[in-house]
């Protein structure tokens, strides 16, 4: 493994458990057992290599996400944004520290998009309006802020279904997972249905 690489999973596993604030890149040289001089050569600065870190976290995910969006198949109706919906929820599903690492920065309020989280956002809202054009789901909705709504509700799950399912007297785990997506789903898509 290269030494950008393996700075990068250094840094990744720290911002997983304290978030970036709590993080400085004094405590990631002597973790990669490095320079700080080395970080910055490779990254310039903390931000950057933040934004590296999230952008190789997203990477993954983008790739069921662009297929989900230029899928042919949920043109026609709102099955398009649940498809989006369950490409995001497995995406986290597989990575959940990747929502806590999300809403730590969120907390933190040093939130910057990437050009990947960019370029969904903006694939997303096209979908969207697609979707809305050719009345697949109501068109009164904002198609940002629709994404929004998916993302926070499903974002949401991975920090707390410790919570929930202890609340419920249910088992965490996959089925669990499932019956909350489904859930979200029809909840959701009943309201997206053209008036």
């Amino acid at each position: 493994m290269n030494r950008p690489t393996f700075c990068k999973g250094t840094a990744t596993e720290l911002f997983l458990e304290r978030g970036y604030a709590a993080v400085p890149i004094s405590l990631i040289a002597k973790q990669a057992n490095v320079t700080k001089s080395l970080i910055y050569h490779y990254f310039s600065d903390k931000r950057r290599l933040w934004l590296a870190v999230r952008e190789a976290s997203v990477a993954v995910y983008a790739v069921r996400q662009r297929a989900v969006f230029s899928s042919t198949e949920t043109e026609p109706t709102g099955k398009g944004v649940a498809a989006s919906a369950a490409a995001y929820f497995s995406f986290l599903q597989k990575q959940p520290d990747i929502a806590r690492m999300f809403a730590l920065e969120s907390f933190d309020g040093d939130f910057e998009p990437g050009d990947i989280e960019q370029e969904l956002q903006a694939s997303g809202i096209a979908f969207v309006k697609k979707l809305q054009s050719s009345g697949g789901i109501r068109a009164d909705l904002d198609a940002g802020i629709l994404l929004a709504a998916f993302n926070a509700l499903i974002e949401h799950w991975f920090i707390s279904q410790e919570r929930v399912a202890k609340l419920n007297k249910k088992r965490k785990g996959p089925s669990l997972d499932a019956d909350y997506l489904d859930a979200i789903q029809k909840i959701l898509s009943s309201g997206l249905r053209p008036l």
